[in-house]
């Protein structure tokens, strides 16, 4: 990707702070309306049930400039072109150019078959247009784009899937519960996909040299393999503002591919279509700007992702401001990685990453450095990390709702607890008894003073959008169970009010908050109403919505500096602890932090982002610790407290500071 000096330092990024602006200075101007023609006054119908197939070809072979008014115009061929063909409509879903399913031409096996397209070379322009090539169609293709560098493609949206709007008249909105309770005998089913998913080919089709504008598109038909494919072509081309979203494996493909500009592209991975989704996929692709890249995976996604970017045997590309992020804790693990070099770029936010083609392969391995050590593997996504006083670690994966133990003295792992409750944190009290911060959600049909079960808001709550959009409605409540007897000793931890436990010893807070509405400041030293007190009486977890998507919680000593990450603003804050656990004096202290950090025992901050960086009390960093896969949670632990151990997702590592 960049020089390997550069790589081996984390690519010198500096987070994002502003987004650089981009000026439109190469637009093409839509065209004189001298010679153009109504297309309804041809006799085209737009009521999508006749064959305006004719009428179209017809009146792209006397007229360069058509306007398309609104309608629903139903094709049964290819309609294709002529060199300087201008389609005009206003509105890309109110004006649609339509598939019947299963409609002859365009099903059962063979080649890729557009629905429209382009000449090749031409000076061609669309406009204002949807194309919906409906969910049966095995051959189709939205639009074959074929045309010459001044071409102009805008405001089109290709139809079908999670982005479908359906007309009217308007009905309201019946979010995503249901008041039928499930049974045995009556179940409610949820899976809510569609089996035509993922059955054509690509919405647009960019290739044979054609290249031009490409502006204000969104393409998120889940039944195509891709939002965008582009391929053969050298000649220029830009996009602006394209968003692509909810295909089942891939959003864009580029190969064999140069002299292109992307502004602003936009991918996004849905629940439902795009668990498995590999974003972008860049083939034999070089002299390419990226420039305002997000890449996005939504707030209802439950399982880890690897790549954004696959790079395969790339020179000359430029990315500018990329941003990889998601408001769940699933963000995908690498923005970018060379398949070939085994090149990771791990950084989530970054300014400008650089990839020559001239880089050297990486060796795999278990380590990058022979010093980190991996010593078990094979989970989906391990956090929440904790120590108890012998230095045993502990971990668990939320999805599966498992936690686990590190035996230290017998290097080896057990399943400790398997409960129907999603873990979201782990910690100890004084008396090594497990704290398991945990979802809760309310049960169907459970009624609780004659009403059914409901769980209140929290009053921090706002200022996230992770509250909203399927993620409200659940408690992150604590239990304790001895890691001896689980099973036996499982209870929920009673909550007090905040300050009536006087000396406190210890005070556990989220590891990371995700606040998109920039009120970290505040709610970090937001002082709530109640706290739950373990066992020993003497440790506490204020009650704050962020223990929700955090993953881990830090230990805040009353005296001591407490650290935590601004995770939306990638960077670490200090605050001071107060004898009732509560936080206060609030102070910027490095500007990295993702999910995880942990302090020694002089006082040396690790912070994980991306890899390990060490920073003594004022701020300075001293190292870095490479580990083989992104870390999530980090703590000391061992016999004698002096070696790390990480949690990376699939695999929990250590390494000896000795």
């Amino acid at each position: 990707m960049v020089s390997e000096a550069v790589y081996k330092t984390d690519l010198n990024i500096e987070p994002i702070k502003k987004l650089s602006p981009v000026l439109i200075n190469d637009l093409p101007l839509i065209p004189s309306m001298t010679s153009w023609v109504n297309i309804k006054d041809l006799g085209a119908k737009g009521d999508g049930e006749t064959d305006d197939t004719k009428v179209f070809q017809e009146a792209i072979d006397k007229y360069p400039v058509i306007y398309v008014p609104q309608g629903w115009y139903r094709f049964t061929e290819t309609v294709k072109m002529k060199p300087e063909t201008k389609l005009i409509g206003l509105h890309p879903f109110a004006t649609q150019f339509i598939l019947k399913e299963s409609t002859p031409a365009f099903s059962g096996f063979g080649s890729p078959k557009p629905l429209l397209e382009s000449s090749e070379g031409g000076n061609n322009l669309l406009n204002g247009i949807g194309i919906n090539t409906g969910a049966y169609n095995y051959r189709a293709v939205g639009c074959k784009w074929m045309a010459n560098a001044k071409s102009y493609f805008n405001d089109v949206k290709f139809v079908g899937g999670h982005g479908t709007m359906r007309k009217g008249p308007y009905t309201p909105w019946r979010g995503y519960g249901q008041s039928k309770i499930s049974s045995p005998s009556d179940p409610v089913l949820l899976t809510g996909k569609d089996k035509a998913w993922d059955t054509q080919y690509w919405s647009l089709w960019v290739t044979n040299n054609g290249g031009g504008t490409f502006k204000d598109i969104w393409t998120a038909s889940s039944y195509n393999t891709n939002g965008i494919y582009v391929s053969n072509t050298s000649t220029p081309g830009r996009i602006y503002a394209m968003s692509i979203e909810h295909h089942v494996r891939n959003e864009a493909h580029f190969r064999n591919v140069s002299n292109w500009k992307a502004y602003a592209f936009q991918l996004e991975e849905e629940d439902r279509e795009s668990q498995d989704c590999q974003p972008v996929e860049l083939q034999n692709y070089s002299n390419m700007l990226f420039a305002n890249l997000y890449m996005f995976r939504t707030i209802r996604l439950a399982t880890p992702a690897p790549y954004s970017v696959r790079v395969w045997n790339c020179k000359d590309i430029e990315f500018l401001n990329l941003h990889n992020y998601s408001q769940i804790k699933y963000t995908t693990d690498l923005p970018v990685y060379d398949i070939n070099k085994n090149i990771e770029v791990r950084p989530w936010e970054l300014q400008r990453l650089v990839i020559s083609g001239n880089e050297p392969k990486q060796e795999c391995g278990e380590s990058i450095n022979g010093k980190v050590r991996k010593l078990v593997s094979g989970f989906e996504f391990a956090e929440g990390i904790a120590r108890d006083s012998k230095g045993n670690i502990y971990f668990c994966e939320h999805r599966m709702r498992r936690i686990y133990k590190w035996d230290v003295s017998k290097e080896q792992i057990s399943l400790i607890a398997d409960f129907p409750w999603k873990p979201l944190s782990l910690a100890f009290d004084t008396k090594d008894n497990l704290l398991v911060v945990f979802r809760y959600d309310s049960q169907p049909g459970y009624m609780v003073n004659g009403e059914q079960e409901r769980i209140s808001g929290l009053p921090d709550a706002g200022g996230t959008s992770f509250s909203g959009w399927g993620n409200s409605g659940f408690a992150s409540w604590v239990y304790t169970i001895d890691p001896a007897n689980p099973d036996e000793s499982i209870r929920l931890l009673p909550k007090k009010k905040m300050g009536e436990i006087k000396n406190v010893h210890k005070a556990l807070y989220p590891s990371n908050r995700w606040r998109d509405f920039h009120d970290f400041n505040t709610v970090a030293v937001y002082y709530p109403e109640y706290c739950f007190v373990a066992p020993d009486g003497v440790t506490i977890i204020p009650e704050h919505y962020d223990l929700a998507r955090s993953s881990g919680v830090l230990e805040a000593y009353p005296g001591k500096p407490f650290y935590a990450s601004d995770e939306y603003d990638k960077r670490m804050v200090k605050m001071d602890v107060a004898p009732d656990g509560g936080l206060s004096n609030l102070t910027y202290f490095v500007e990295r932090g993702e999910f995880g950090s942990a302090v020694d025992n002089n006082g040396n901050l690790y912070v994980a982002d991306g890899q390990i960086y060490i920073y003594n009390k004022e701020g300075k960093q001293t190292g870095i610790i490479e580990v083989p896969e992104r870390p999530s949670t980090i703590q000391f632990g061992g016999s004698d407290g002096k070696t790390l151990f990480i949690t990376g997702r699939t695999g929990l590592y250590s390494v000896n500071l000795e």
